[in-house]
């Protein structure tokens, strides 16, 4: 599977692929269906907490983190093509928002989808993710949608 930067304005799903994203994932999914637009998941690995947790080396951790989200962003790639999106993904790795903002300029993306369907499942608390969204907005004009 190739990673490839649609210019054409689509849709980037920001998620971990994992448990809690399926909603998310499957609304994503169906607004690229409804829109006709290209639709790229997006995988970014911030391994920000590590620095404070451990000496080892974090670019082992950096590898592992993109190999796993790789894995788990071709699988939802295949789910969309099977519904007929055409789809992508792209992996990162680095500051969450830092990442976030710098792929939606490359990409001129026209919609961001975030989701945190189920409390216990959410990384940022709804509070942080609203003000990222806000800042994503302004920072890209790039429109943001929230479930």
């Amino acid at each position: 599977m190739n990673q490839t930067n649609h210019d054409s304005g689509g849709i980037v799903c920001a998620t971990r692929g994992g448990e809690g994203s399926e909603p998310t994932v499957e609304h994503a999914i169906a607004l690229a269906q409804e829109r006709g637009l290209p639709l790229t998941f997006l995988y970014i690995a911030d391994l920000e907490f590590m620095r404070h947790t451990t000496t080892g080396d974090i670019s082992l951790a950096a590898a592992e983190l993109r190999k796993m989200g790789e894995f788990i962003m071709m699988t939802l790639v295949e789910q969309a093509q099977a519904e007929g999106v055409e789809a992508d993904f792209a992996v990162r790795v680095g500051r969450l928002e830092d990442q976030l903002l710098r792929y939606l300029v490359e990409t001129r993306a026209a919609m961001l989808i975030l989701g945190c369907p189920q409390p216990d499942t959410c990384l940022l608390e709804p509070t942080i993710l609203s003000r990222l969204a806000q800042r994503v907005e302004e920072q890209t004009g790039t429109q943001v949608e929230m479930l």
